[in-house]
């Protein structure tokens, strides 16, 4: 068997284990600082930085996660009192979640942070290399959504 088929050298399974190890990272990161905020949640409330009142279907389409998945992270920010959910005055059926005033001002806490791991996890990489990694990933994910 050549080597491109060996797992370790598996692109799916490089792709995989970075994102594990860059996800872990990101949470022991805001967990030593006192933050229990996971990966996941962080991804939503970015979402939310950006654009405020975003309704779950819009969150679950940015953060590429499910409906069910998507609710219990909406939850658990809930009950830690970063979100709100309000209905929307368009449609009843819809919900738009809103950042509480603690949730908006977890941004300046929790931004230089993973600022501060990104330049970590990149420190050996160029500009120029990094774009490249981005743009080779971004083609990657297309090619997945044209099978």
């Amino acid at each position: 068997m050549s080597d491109s088929y060996l797992t370790k050298d598996s692109l799916g399974f490089i792709i995989y284990r970075t994102a594990l190890a860059l996800k872990g990272a990101l949470q022991r990161c805001f967990k030593e600082h006192g933050y229990e905020i996971t990966a996941e949640q962080w991804a939503i409330l970015r979402h939310l930085w950006e654009e405020d009142g975003l309704s779950q279907r819009e969150i679950a389409e940015k953060a590429a996660k499910d409906k069910p998945n998507i609710t219990r992270m909406l939850d658990a920010l809930e009950k830690k009192h970063l979100i709100f959910r309000q209905p929307d005055p368009q449609d009843r059926r819809k919900y738009c979640i809103y950042l509480t005033k603690d949730g908006r001002q977890l941004y300046e806490r929790l931004s230089p942070l993973a600022q501060s791991l990104r330049q970590k996890v990149t420190a050996n990489l160029t500009g120029p290399e990094i774009d490249s990694l981005k743009a080779t990933l971004h083609k990657i994910y297309q090619n997945l959504g044209d099978l």
